[in-house]
């Protein structure tokens, strides 16, 4: 005998609609909160890269003052080691520009806002007004350190931030060179003024210190 299949109740088709209905809208909504999350990182990871080719570039031109200014060796060589260094991760920061985003690598003295740092955390407040500074600064060395310091400070915070939200292995691995390098110089830095100076340097020094080149202490 052939058996009748029972009719659907207008209720339960309904209700078997609404759920279908959920169940498109929650998957249409994870699409959308994937490409937002993805478009955040490609934001950061884009200010990482124009905020710390300028933040690179500054340090250059302060150290090519310190290689004719520096009177100690630890300042004239730690300038040569800070100008290799940050030349050669300024070329692969353009590759990766390249690679990442398209187009050429322009420097962005603002780019900090997008990694969500004030100019004074991520060190970006250095002026021409700084290298004026430096030039005529004595004595010289204690104004060095007293600028890079923070200067390379900021940079780790930058660099920090881009590690928390990026999963690009070569971004990673540039941050994390640039945390362990940096760190390293700024301890540097820090004996060498104790040593010299009496005092490591102090927390509110550089363009943005309350003193505006930390030369006390």
């Amino acid at each position: 005998m052939i058996q009748r299949h029972k009719k659907i109740s207008a209720p339960i088709l309904g209700a078997l609609l609404v759920a279908l209905l959920a169940v498109g809208l929650a998957a249409c909504g994870g699409d959308d909160a994937e490409e937002s999350a993805s478009g955040d990182t490609k934001a950061v990871e884009k200010a990482f890269l124009t905020g710390m080719s300028h933040h690179h570039g500054t340090a250059i031109e302060m150290s090519e003052i310190a290689k004719e200014k520096g009177k100690s060796p630890f300042v004239t060589e730690l300038a040569d080691e800070i100008i290799s260094t940050q030349e050669r991760e300024l070329a692969e920061m353009k590759k990766m520009y390249e690679r990442l985003v398209g187009g050429e690598l322009e420097p962005d003295a603002g780019a900090h806002d997008g990694l969500g740092l004030s100019a004074e955390e991520a060190g970006m407040t250095h002026s021409p007004d700084t290298n004026e500074m430096l030039e005529n600064a004595e004595p010289f060395d204690r104004a060095f350190v007293d600028e890079m310091v923070p200067h390379h400070t900021g940079a780790v915070k930058m660099a920090e931030v881009v590690l928390e939200n990026t999963e690009d292995g070569e971004m990673r691995e540039l941050a994390e060179n640039i945390i362990s390098t940096q760190e390293r110089e700024i301890k540097e830095m820090n004996d060498f003024r104790t040593e010299e100076y009496g005092a490591p340097v102090p927390e509110k020094s550089g363009s943005g210190g309350e003193h505006g080149g930390g030369h006390s202490g």
